[in-house]
């Protein structure tokens, strides 16, 4: 009895170690490039491993064959997931033979993934690149800049005049020229609107070399830099409130008649020709 023992004991472990043993796929194993990056490949003949792997050996090899011409696509190109029936095939060689190494199928996707991600970034990156030369294109065609830098922005085309705020140097205008007063340009920018001395408007954007600090300003992104008085602040503040309540008044006044009394009461005709006073805005 202690010798079968003694005898069976290697089988035993030769049977394990066989069937623990996952299969070697070197000779298999490939790089291949797609946009420039390396990725490894696994592509064994599909009955290498006996007939049962035929099937899903061939299947997911086919599917991944084909990632290059989808990633840059949805993984669902064609009314097919791509990516599911791949994991799908993975998880049937899995059950049919665990020793076989799918993880190198599975990193395969894993890479692909990795490419269309990168893929996305780089076409967000290049479409926010390309709407910004179009726009930058546009502004220098249709708009003219200032040159000089903190300009005060004056109400009137008089250097004694109230200031509104102070505008700096490559900020994108309207300008316009001032009658009877050539020293001076009008510029509309944003909502707002004022004069400064037509020296520092530039019309053309290659009349103004860039600094250092002019390259920095541009890649910020800001478009105006304007830096409003505190009174010019107040008055806009003024302004939006009387809009809002001018709004209001036209939304809920109803649809009638009014009159201003001899006193200065604001008063309609009801139905049966009586006077109904109301608030006196309604007669403004």
């Amino acid at each position: 009895m202690k010798s079968f023992l003694y005898l069976l004991f290697p089988v035993l472990l030769l049977t394990i170690s066989i069937f623990g043993q996952t299969h070697d796929v070197t000779p298999w194993v490939k790089k291949k490039t797609v946009d420039g990056k390396e990725i490894t490949i696994l592509r064994v003949p599909d009955t290498q491993f006996g007939s049962p792997l035929v099937g899903p050996v061939s299947d997911v090899q086919y599917l991944l064959d084909r990632l290059a011409n989808y990633y840059d696509k949805s993984p669902s190109y064609g009314g097919m997931d791509i990516y599911g029936n791949i994991e799908r095939d993975c998880q049937n060689i899995e059950k049919e033979d665990s020793r076989f190494p799918v993880q190198y199928y599975r990193d395969e996707v894993k890479a692909f993934k990795d490419l269309k991600e990168e893929m996305i970034v780089k076409a967000l990156a290049q479409k926010k690149a390309d709407e910004e030369k179009a726009f930058f294109a546009r502004l220098k065609a249709n708009y003219a800049w200032i040159s000089g830098d903190s300009l005060n922005v004056r109400t009137r085309p008089d250097a004694k005049s109230p200031s509104i705020g102070k505008i700096r140097r490559l900020s994108y205008i309207k300008a316009y020229e001032v009658d009877n007063n050539p020293d001076w340009a009008e510029i509309n920018f944003g909502e707002h609107t004022g004069y400064v001395l037509r020296e520092h408007v530039a019309a053309d954007w290659d009349e103004m070399p860039l600094s250092h600090e002019d390259s920095t300003r541009l890649e910020s992104g800001q478009q105006h830099y304007f830096t409003p008085t505190a009174a010019y602040t107040a008055q806009l503040k003024r302004a939006a409130a009387a809009e809002e309540r001018a709004m209001r008044v036209a939304n809920t006044a109803p649809a009638r008649k009014y009159y201003t009394g001899p006193r200065g009461g604001c008063y309609y005709l009801d139905g049966k020709g009586n006077k109904q006073y109301v608030d006196r805005s309604y007669c403004r």
